[in-house]
């Protein structure tokens, strides 16, 4: 519990706390300047562009990247990771505490962002059934990222780049010409999860945003917590493997 109390700290000090609680506000502050006495039908369309264009496919990841990656990265940078794997603690605790220490503040993040945007949506509308949903997706999605990128952030120091290549070039890039590949799109999941839990009509909307062919909640979670696992035990693997001087 230490580890995992201590990472929230490290990932989210005060200056970024402030810098991503702010963009995670944005969707919904574009959503209310640009949303005036539209017909509750255009206010549909406009609430999922921000959920599909802005919201799972930006906001998630980025903020799910910068964070994840320093959860060991930063650790390892500065030396400090060796004198932690010295303690006589499991390196499979380590592993986990890093992931869900990090997963915690993501996920805050992400829901603070999609309840921002579906309240705001549920203020323009009187329709309050699409924000709990789009809050799980985002968590669902910040839980997914942050899998694969705190041991990217382990692994090299230019773990930026390299997720925003991911999120950028494959995820909206290759998965938006190949649906096919869709399910390899952390946001995609957290879309599915978003699109299973919520109303019909939100749901019958997303089919106009290419959103119409996803998998259902039970599958989303299975996919998410084999992920989770994985990103656990490779860190493990690592941390007890390779050189942390």
């Amino acid at each position: 519990m230490a580890i995992t109390t201590t990472t929230m700290r490290q990932v989210l000090g005060l200056r970024r706390a402030v810098i991503f609680g702010l963009a995670a506000l944005a969707p919904a502050l574009v959503f209310l300047l640009t949303s005036q006495a539209l017909a509750d039908e255009a206010a549909l369309d406009r609430f999922l562009g921000m959920v599909v264009g802005l919201y799972l496919p930006l906001l998630v990841p980025i903020v799910s990247l910068i964070l994840s990656a320093s959860a060991l990265g930063d650790e390892r940078r500065d030396g400090t990771l060796s004198f932690l794997v010295l303690r006589p603690i499991p390196r499979s605790v380590i592993a986990g505490s890093k992931v869900l220490g990090a997963a915690i503040v993501v996920s805050a993040l992400n829901a603070l962002g999609g309840g921002a945007l579906g309240l705001v949506y549920g203020l323009e509308t009187g329709s309050w059934g699409a924000t709990v949903p789009l809050m799980l997706g985002g968590i669902i999605a910040g839980i997914v990222y942050t899998a694969l990128f705190v041991p990217l952030g382990f692994f090299t120091d230019r773990a930026v780049l390299a997720g925003l290549a991911f999120v950028l070039v494959f995820e909206n890039g290759v998965v938006s010409a190949l649906s096919g590949l869709s399910a390899l799109s952390p946001w995609r999941l957290g879309l599915s999860t978003f699109s299973s839990l919520a109303p019909d009509a939100v749901t019958t909307a997303l089919g106009d945003f290419g959103a119409a062919d996803l998998s259902g909640f039970g599958s989303t979670i299975g996919r998410t917590i084999i992920v989770a696992a994985l990103s656990i035990g490779l860190t493990t693997l690592v941390l007890r493997k390779r050189d942390l001087a």
